[in-house]
């Protein structure tokens, strides 16, 4: 069907953008921690070199998802695609994880200290995926990561004008009704 294809041609282009760009972040920050800081290099960072590179690992396939999703989604919607940065909170992640290696790699191993954060922006994103309070207007699994139906302003606008009539049509009806 035309959305598996759209689907599929969003991971593809989404894995061909940022494949590269995992795959340099995670060259450079092993040549410069294990290549040039090899003398400082313990058990511990091992540990927590190999909890960076899950946590890029699962940003990836996050984003992948989050380029498939917005994809089948917008086109089936609208016919268009959408100008929105796809990527959602998969990217944040990356964003983080990149920042703790390069910071840990130059400055400091004090800068693992960053990834405090996961369980505190986990919560408010589960939060807002519950409870509202997102921008996409809260609620719904889709908002997890990223995603998210829009909110009910926007379902509106969307309505042709034949539906809008039927539904006015209905109201008077059900007002007629009352009375």
């Amino acid at each position: 069907s035309l959305t598996s294809q759209n689907r599929l041609q969003a991971r593809a282009s989404a894995s061909s953008t940022y494949f590269p760009i995992v795959l340099i972040i995670n060259a450079i920050y092993a040549l410069l921690r294990i290549g040039l800081y090899y003398q400082t290099y313990t058990w511990t960072q091992f540990g927590m070199s190999c909890i960076l590179w899950a946590l890029t690992y699962i940003s990836y396939r996050g984003i992948v998802e989050d380029h498939a999703d917005k994809a089948s989604v917008t086109i089936k919607a609208t016919g268009k695609k959408s100008k929105e940065l796809a990527g959602g909170a998969s990217l944040d992640l990356l964003g983080l994880v990149a920042c703790v290696q390069f910071g840990t790699a130059l400055f400091s191993d004090r800068f693992f200290w960053l990834l405090a954060i996961l369980p505190f922006w986990g919560g408010w994103k589960l939060y807002q995926t519950f409870y509202g309070g997102g921008e996409n207007g809260g609620g719904g699994l889709g908002s997890l990561f990223g995603g998210g139906g829009g909110n009910q302003k926007d379902q509106e606008e969307e309505v042709d004008e034949a539906t809008k009539e039927r539904r006015q049509k209905r109201a008077e009806r059900r007002r007629m009704k009352r009375f």
